[in-house]
């Protein structure tokens, strides 16, 4: 792990080099650098000098928890920048605007959408000095929400994510769902199956990390304020209540929503169908929304598969 002294040596560095470059050799760079993390070294280097990671399964909220978190980061650190709004969502890019701002990497961690549950990995040693912001949904609406991942937008980001090179030996999966909800509850790719046994490995591996915090979207849901303030508590970043609320608010599912339908945040926060409603990133942001969707058999298949396999750790039993 980087000193915090090496960090803001590094971070003042970068502010320091980037008033002297133009924009066009600063693109230049930005590829190489790209690149470069695309690499072991580049790989070992951001776990080394990442403050913390938060993990989630896809479709556990994890774009709202960031954006509410880089949102309180942007507002206590009083950082600007001409992009702003696109560096506040991504979340780690902030750890370049100031140098006391922490560097908190977003992943899926080991991309389980795209894997079956025997090809997971089983160790986590690799977040050993990292803290781990974990955050975990119940499955019965992760699933609802990833099938619709898969069936409405995964085609936006296609090409994309083919040519990334660790997922190579998987691009052949890479391709929008073309089934209904109800056959791909049994699929055996990215599906029940593959959450239970991520949700598994993981809380297995939870002593691993330096630290490790869950966050579930159900409390999340309904207690934001607490959640943030929690998630701040665990960095060891002091915070004002004004900055805890305001960034609340900013992130709530209504102005999500406005900034999607507005386009003004990231292609992250975009629908790729204006006119239906079932593309957009910010769906529903229900709790319990899956009751609209499956029949009672197959809610009972599901709730046996929980029963039996999930551990007990995150409380969807």
């Amino acid at each position: 792990m980087l000193s915090q002294t090496t960090r803001r040596l590094l971070a003042n560095l970068r502010q320091l080099t980037a008033s002297k470059i133009s924009n066009e050799n600063r693109k230049k760079i930005g590829a190489v650098l790209q690149k470069l993390q695309e690499t072991s070294i580049g790989r070992w280097y951001s776990l080394s000098s990442a403050d913390a990671y938060i993990i989630s399964f896809p479709k556990c909220g994890r774009t709202w928890l960031r954006l509410m978190i880089g949102r309180a980061l942007q507002q206590k650190f009083q950082l600007s920048h001409p992009n702003i709004n696109e560096k506040t969502l991504l979340l780690e890019p902030l750890a370049e605007l100031g140098p006391n701002v922490p560097k908190i990497m977003v992943t899926h961690d080991d991309d389980p959408h795209w894997k079956k549950p025997e090809e997971l990995e089983l160790s986590k040693n690799k977040y050993k000095n990292v803290k781990i912001i974990f955050l975990a949904r119940d499955p019965r609406d992760v699933v609802v929400s990833a099938y619709f991942e898969q069936k409405k937008r995964v085609s936006f980001w296609l090409e994309g994510l083919k040519k990334e090179p660790h997922l190579q030996a998987y691009k052949e999966r890479i391709k929008a769902y073309d089934g209904d909800l109800s056959t791909f509850i049994y699929e055996e790719i990215g599906s029940l199956d593959s959450l239970i046994k991520f949700y598994n490995i993981w809380a297995e591996n939870r002593h691993i990390p330096k630290d490790f915090l869950l966050i579930r979207y159900e409390d999340l849901h309904k207690n934001p304020h607490r959640e943030l303030r929690k998630s701040f508590d665990f960095l060891g970043i002091k915070y004002q209540e004004e900055v805890i609320d305001e960034a609340v608010e900013y992130s709530s599912f209504d102005n999500m929503r406005k900034m999607e339908t507005e386009g003004n945040a990231h292609p992250k926060l975009k629908a790729t169908n204006p006119n239906d409603t079932d593309s957009y990133k910010t769906r529903k942001g229900k709790v319990g929304g899956f009751t609209e969707y499956f029949t009672e058999a197959e809610i009972t298949y599901i709730n046996n598969k929980i029963n039996a396999n999930l551990s007990d750790f995150y409380g969807y039993k």
